[in-house]
């Protein structure tokens, strides 16, 4: 298992497994535009013989945010998120992160108690956050 930044080339599998991951995927335009344009992003993908998951990371001075995560359904619940999460985390504190924030649907009940695991702590509750309506739940952690 290995995790690596995503380049220019592969955002096409990105964009892919959004798909699969979520309610409202993220498109090509905006994908793009977290690598090539937002100058706080930087993706990452954990892979295996394939790419299996994926994260958007957001650092700003202090302060990380998992503006995005998703693995692949076929391989869900092998550990791959966590071990995905942790070495973002670890990345963040290397450059000087002392927290991570993140949303997570209040439906999502899986992610919420891995996030729970690595320490995060429920600090507030965006209502209608997502565009069918659903609450997120606010967490963050300590690096």
């Amino acid at each position: 298992m290995r995790i690596e930044k995503v380049e220019e080339s592969q955002i096409g599998q990105i964009v892919e497994m959004e798909k699969k991951c979520f309610k409202q995927p993220w498109n090509i335009e905006q994908c793009l535009y977290e690598l090539k344009e937002n100058p706080f992003s930087t993706i990452y993908w954990i892979k295996e013989e394939e790419a299996v998951g994926y994260a958007f990371l957001w650092v700003t001075f202090e302060i990380a945010q998992l503006a995005r995560i998703g693995i692949d359904p076929a391989f869900r619940k092998k550990g791959y998120g966590k071990k995905l999460l942790q070495e973002l985390m670890r990345i963040a504190k290397e450059q000087g992160c002392e927290f991570m924030s993140l949303e997570v649907r209040e439906s999502n009940l899986a992610a919420i108690k891995l996030y729970e695991s690595l320490g995060f702590v429920q600090v507030n509750v965006s209502k209608n956050y997502y565009p069918d309506g659903e609450n997120a739940i606010v967490f963050s952690g300590a690096l």
